[in-house]
């Protein structure tokens, strides 16, 4: 369970503490007062992407520390988190774990695990077994076909299997690259060999472990070359919004005269609010432009050793990138230097392996042939056993996923789940209906598991990507957790505004599902509707996110009275009205149980 955060000079965040409880914890706000900055400290901590425009203007670095109480079951999530520290040589500190992220200027980042340092990718595979999170942008997730294979195999626990799926595969590979090699001829070999250790050699001097870093290069390298330009004109931005006599000086004129006057109009009200959220949201800008002008480099020196690298890399994208490990695989497209460099790295592990096995005397050629055999029947009843159970699994998910969407105002919605295979002609796989086609065997087997969605039993079920709108999607993702969860728990799940494009009774339905996930688990809601701001089950807590001028992005739990000001405000807005205070009464005395 999340039972702390703590962040510093993150985004509008000067500082804040946050102290979570079990059950469920509401977190609402107005508009850009930072409720969803809260999701993104939490996942940075989590080990995911970290960048300096994270940071808060004027600020040298951002802190992020997150302390989490250790499940205390036999859950399998529970024994592999255990098991994950203990290979990391880590120690729980008695049932208490606390991760922490730093990011500097430089670009320089540091990330803890109980005061011991540890690569970023660690506090990703920890937080997997701690957190859960639904942000606004799992919505295209769900849109991902892979994706789809692997939300089934967390609901039927088919983790392990997939593993050893993969093993066998890459065993299976490994050993094709080796049985290319040791059939060449003499000479074929000898020329082979050189081939192959000039190109390993040029591959590993270029040192590619990100392929990703390619993109930041051009980006950075594009800045850099108009730094002088860029500098000059964020100069200028910056003056005429936050300088002398620029408008962030005067807003506060502005405001205090429509403050002033709003206690004569009440309709004025309403737009001093408009022109608070839109003057601080300038007043960042503004902080922003001047801390982005004073980031960039004018040094020559760095620019010209930026082009040489960007030139190094493109060059290998080119030359590598339509090379892959598989007879299937497409080239990467003209441009697409990441994509480009991901072949290149896979190339220089087959590589490696071709080299491995040209070395190898020729003798090796009927153990390898055996070897592979023995793989490809291992692999063929791994793949075929483990179908079977996907099979099965997806037969409940969809009953069950089915029975959650009608609670959740979709009666008539039809979910199925498609699992298919592909066929090939090197595919090692028939079946009895049709023996001459041969099916191929992936990393994860030979499943290909596709959500279809029909609005109703009269229509054609459709791939889900097609056809569901935002509001549906929100829903179709709650229900598939809600499912998954009562499988595979998870002490923490963070659902930032699940409710996009619902309300009304949708809305009730969406947080009374919320509130039955919060009697198992901790469960962390960013709202914008009242209806879940509402919600009172046995264990609630709720916080407020404001924005100050002075120190940023605030956070405090609300009282009692507090908590019923702030939703009579999320149902009428600034000016409460005696009708939203009674709504809101109403609210907090359904309880939940």
């Amino acid at each position: 369970m999340l039972e702390s955060l703590t962040v510093k000079d993150f985004a509008l965040i000067r500082e804040l503490n946050i102290q979570f409880g079990p059950g469920l914890n509401l977190i609402t706000g107005e508009t850009g007062a930072g409720k969803s900055v809260i999701l993104g400290a939490l996942s940075l901590v989590l080990g995911y992407k970290a960048t300096t425009d994270m940071i808060r203007s004027g600020a040298k670095r951002a802190t992020v520390e997150a302390a989490f109480a250790m499940p205390g079951d036999e859950r399998p999530g529970a024994l592999a988190l255990k098991s994950l520290l203990s290979e990391q040589g880590l120690d729980d500190d008695e049932g208490n774990l606390l991760l922490r992220r730093e990011i500097s200027v430089e670009g320089k980042g540091r990330s803890f695990v109980n005061a011991r340092q540890v690569p970023s990718t660690v506090l990703r595979e920890i937080g997997k077994f701690l957190v859960d999170i639904h942000g606004q942008n799992e919505h295209q997730n769900i849109l991902s076909v892979e994706q789809h294979r692997a939300i089934l195999d967390r609901y039927a626990h088919l983790g392990d299997l997939v593993s050893e799926m993969r093993k066998l595969h890459r065993a299976r590979e490994e050993a094709r690259q080796k049985l290319s090699s040791v059939t060449l001829s003499e000479d074929d070999k000898a020329r082979r060999l050189d081939i192959l250790q000039h190109e390993i050699r040029e591959l590993e001097a270029a040192k590619i472990d990100d392929p990703r870093e390619i993109e930041e290069l051009i980006a950075r390298e594009k800045s850099l070359a108009n730094a002088e330009t860029l500098v000059s004109d964020l100069n200028s931005v910056h003056q005429i919004l936050g300088g002398e006599g620029g408008f962030v000086s005067r807003g506060g004129t502005i405001e205090r005269l429509l403050e002033a006057d709003s206690a004569y109009d009440e309709s004025l009200g309403e737009i001093l609010t408009q022109f608070r959220e839109s003057y601080y949201a300038l007043e960042e800008i503004a902080r922003t432009v001047r801390n982005k002008a004073e980031s960039y480099s004018l040094n020559p020196d760095e620019l010209e050793e930026m082009r040489e690298r960007i030139g190094l890399l493109q060059s290998l994208a080119r030359k590598y990138g339509g090379r892959s490990t598989t007879s299937t695989a497409a080239a990467a497209p003209e441009g697409d230097y990441a994509s480009g460099l991901e072949r290149a790295k896979a190339y220089l592990e087959k590589a490696r392996n071709e080299l491995t096995g040209i070395e190898l005397s020729s003798g090796e050629e009927a153990r390898l042939r055996k070897e592979i055999d023995s793989l490809n029947a291992q692999m063929k009843d791994k793949a075929l056993y483990l179908s079977e159970k996907r099979r099965l699994a997806s037969l409940e998910l969809e009953q069950k996923v089915q029975q959650e969407l009608k609670a959740l105002g979709m009666e008539e919605t039809q979910i199925k789940v498609s699992i298919r295979w592909e066929f090939a002609d090197d595919g090692t796989v028939t079946q009895d209906a049709s023996p001459d086609r041969k099916y191929v065997i992936q990393p994860t087997g030979l499943d290909i598991v596709e959500f279809l969605m029909a609005s109703s039993a009269r229509d054609t079920l459709r791939p889900l990507r097609k056809i569901a709108s935002g509001g549906e999607m929100s829903r179709i993702m709650l229900a598939l957790k809600k499912v998954i969860i009562e499988t595979d728990p998870v002490d923490t799940m963070v659902f930032d505004e699940v409710d996009a494009g619902v309300g009304g009774r949708i809305a009730e339905a969406v947080g009374r599902k919320l509130a039955g996930l919060s009697l198992a688990s901790q469960v962390i809601v960013i709202t914008h509707l009242h209806q879940i701001a509402g919600l009172s089950p046995d264990e609630v807590r709720h916080f407020k996110v404001s924005k100050h001028k002075e120190d940023g992005t605030r956070i405090v739990r609300l009282s009692k009275e507090q908590r019923l000001q702030e939703i009579a405000r999320m149902i009428a807005g600034e000016n409460i009205t005696e009708s939203a205070l009674t709504h809101a009464r109403q609210l907090l005395a359904e309880k939940i149980s």
